[in-house]
């Protein structure tokens, strides 16, 4: 065979080659466009998943007893969590995660931020509020104080040198839960002392002016002298202690969400339905009236019925883990901790 010919050879085998890849192709892409049939509502949805989905907001708010839900975050940055709120007068207080503590006046979605230069950048698990006194409680820096509304912020005269979990205000003292136990204040936390136990306190909760606190080891009550608690539980660490007027609710690690009207003398499962990943647990439960909501890993729950049936609300993100929650002269706030 001639060079001639060998060119010719492999050009026409060129030509088929290329002929057949066009083919492909031309068939490829009539099977990606849809027919006639196919509904612009299909095609918008495929536009729609092309696009960025919108993250979730920090916190959000109902004003209509769960109905309905919206984003009540304007001013908190989009990273952080929300560990805890606390509404005083017509303010409402809420702590971060290493981002400090904001404030929002008359129901305003406008959050300002409480001189984040000395906070930024502590773990602050609990709060309360007492007029233009702020208490904080941090995971490494013990106790901190506020007398101007949360313009400067303070260490006691005698701090805390441990982990500090929870905070509650009942009677005319202070409580603080601890990795080494119960420390109360007379004096709006500016001294400390100890009161009970070594053991740590993850959370409190008052009724008919009885105090109580989850702790590693279950539940305690408290029903006069800070010293004298006792056990009323203690089948499962806690994560938290609430109640809703009637009963109170043990937040167990492993055994799911307890309640009792008698102390402990009996127990009742009230996780009817909620239904929740394994070895995950309620993070806190709040009531209004009948009505109570609870914080879980994933949405927040309805019940009615004190705990006998619960309902998931609707018209929050789906899958999003809330830490915590509080009843407001404004409406339900809610704030994630994870996305």
């Amino acid at each position: 065979m001639t060079i001639q010919n060998m060119k010719y050879c492999l050009f026409i085998l060129l030509l088929f080659v290329m002929s057949c890849c066009y083919q492909e192709k031309t068939s490829q892409h009539a099977l990606s466009v849809p027919s006639n049939n196919v509904s612009l509502k299909t095609l918008e949805l495929i536009n729609l998943s092309s696009r960025p989905v919108e993250k979730p907001a920090v916190i959000y708010r109902s004003s209509d007893l769960g109905m309905s839900w919206s984003s009540f975050a304007q001013g908190i940055p989009q990273e952080a969590t929300i560990s805890g709120i606390k509404q005083e007068g017509n303010k409402v207080y809420v702590i971060t995660d290493y981002h400090g503590v904001f404030v929002a006046s008359d129901g305003q979605d406008n959050w300002t931020s409480l001189n984040l230069k000395q906070l930024k950048g502590l773990d602050i698990n609990c709060i309360e509020v007492l007029a233009n006194n702020i208490i904080i409680g941090t995971l490494r820096n013990g106790i901190l104080l506020s007398n101007d509304g949360g313009l400067s912020w303070n260490p006691p005269n005698e701090n805390i040198n441990s982990p500090i979990r929870a905070l509650i205000k009942s009677e005319d003292k202070l409580y603080v839960g601890t990795d080494s136990g119960i420390f109360e204040s007379v004096d709006l936390g500016n001294t400390w002392s100890h009161a009970f136990g070594q053991l740590q306190i993850l959370g409190f909760t008052s009724l008919n002016r009885k105090l109580y606190a989850a702790t590693q080891n279950g539940a305690l009550v408290c029903t006069g002298d800070a010293s004298n608690w006792k056990s009323i539980y203690d089948g499962d660490a806690l994560h938290d202690i609430g109640n809703d007027g009637t009963y109170i609710y043990a937040m167990t690690i492993g055994e799911q969400l307890l309640k009792t009207k008698n102390d402990g003398a009996s127990w009742e499962n009230a996780q009817n339905g909620i239904t929740r990943p394994p070895n995950f647990y309620t993070n806190e439960i709040q009531h209004f009236g009948n009505d109570i909501f609870s914080a879980q890993w994933i949405g927040i729950y309805h019940s009615s019925d004190n705990g006998n049936n619960w309902k998931i609300l609707k018209g929050l993100p789906h899958s999003m883990a809330f830490s915590t929650l509080e009843i407001t002269d404004y409406g339900i706030i809610a704030g994630i901790s994870m996305r």
